[in-house]
Order: C-alpha cells, then structure tokens, then sequence
C-alpha cells in the first residue's frame, strides 16, 4: 500500500498541472506561428527592398574621389547606365525619352537640382552622351559622375 500512496500523488500532480500545461502549449504553438510567419515576411521584403549598393553598373574606380552624400537622400535623382547601355532611373528601367518628364516631376516633388550619374565603366560614350542630354532636357545643368574609391589609394600614405 506504500507505494501506492506516491503514485497517487503523480496521478493528482498530473491531472492538477493539465490547465496550465495546456496553455504553456497553445502559447508555444502560438510564438512558434508568429515566428514562422515573421520569418516568411522578412525573406519577402528583403527579396524586394532595392539595395543602394547593389547596381548594374561597375563604376569606375578612383583614387582621390570626393563624397556626394545627397546622392543616398531618399529624392535625389540617380540614374545610371549599364554596360550594354539599359538606362535605370533610381531603380526602374527607363529610355531616354522619359528620362527629361521624369526628372521634371521629380524636381516638382522638391528633389535637389543635380543629378547623380552612375555609369559602368565599360558603357559607351554615346549612351552617356543622350542621357547627359536628356538630363539637361530636364532642365537640370548640374550633374554628378558618382565613381568607387580605389582601395590601394586609400591603404598607401
């Protein structure tokens, strides 16, 4: 009968615990969905957010260039151009007679009067040369070439 008494007692620890086991399940279950779903969201949005650094174009490398920080301001007006000559405004494909009612309506919305130019370093002259033209179309005269630092510059005194 001795050991009876102990199993008795389990069996009453057991049934007095089953609410509160319950509902430590349901809330792990819960966090466990809400984490999977978070998870599922982040991969979407970072498949879909445009990153600055990532562009179609390998700029020209320098060694003594200087800083253009409104080129990363949320309105300023970058372009740039491929090395087969695809034309991007900001990160949407454009052609070049788009480029002057773009800017236009960019200037409208108070974006800075320049526009900064990334353009792969193995591009054409004469597709820089039309979207120059068509950014001047747009009234706007002031034009940044936005390059790469070198590296070695920057590591050698």
């Amino acid at each position: 009968m001795k050991n009876a008494e102990p199993l008795q007692r389990r069996v009453l620890a057991r049934k007095r615990g089953t609410t509160l086991q319950m509902v430590a399940v349901s809330l792990e279950m819960a966090m466990t969905q809400v984490m999977v779903t978070l998870l599922i969201i982040m991969m979407l949005i970072e498949g879909v957010t445009p990153h600055h650094s990532n562009s179609p174009a390998d700029m020209a490398k320098v060694n003594h260039a200087a800083s253009m920080p409104g080129a990363k301001r949320e309105d300023a007006i970058n372009l740039i151009i491929s090395r087969d000559g695809a034309i991007y405004f900001g990160h949407t494909a454009t052609r070049v007679d788009d480029i002057a009612e773009q800017i236009r309506q960019k200037v409208r919305g108070g974006s800075e009067r320049r526009a900064y130019l990334k353009v792969d370093q193995r591009a054409k002259y004469g597709d820089v040369e039309s979207v120059v033209d068509a950014i001047r179309g747009g009234g706007i005269w002031n034009v940044a070439l936005l390059v790469e630092q070198n590296q070695r510059a920057t590591t050698q005194p």
